[in-house]
């Protein structure tokens, strides 16, 4: 008869690392489950863009746009920013197989607040 103890152990170690690897998701915070859109911009997105939204060299090689420019801002429809998010533009991945609707949906508000604070 075969060793039954190897694939249990196995088994059981590939549900371990997923619970533990879904429990780390950069996409929520600790309390509640709650989405953090900046850990999952930071994760997802700040490669090309940078953790403000400027951009990084990769991002200015890629020609990824300044997302905290306020003429960029200003010309951008939320929907157009959810689009591109959910289907990728020119060398921007598309996150729809990636990302939970309500996650696409947070990070589209999230770029929102990357645009420079206006003075009063």
């Amino acid at each position: 008869m075969g060793n039954v103890e190897t694939p249990f152990i196995f088994v059981i170690s590939f549900f371990a690392t997923i619970g533990l690897y879904a429990g780390f998701s950069p996409a929520y915070g600790q309390e509640g489950g709650e989405i953090n859109p900046k850990k999952l911009f930071e994760y997802h997105c700040s490669t090309c863009h940078g953790d403000d939204g400027k951009g990084t060299k990769r991002g200015h090689e890629l020609k990824a746009p300044n997302l905290a420019d306020a003429k960029w801002q200003a010309s951008k429809k939320d929907e157009e920013i959810l689009n591109s998010i959910t289907n990728g533009k020119n060398k921007m991945p598309r996150w729809r197989e990636k990302l939970k609707p309500e996650e696409i949906q947070a990070l589209a508000k999230y770029v929102r607040k990357l645009a420079p604070k206006k003075r009063e």
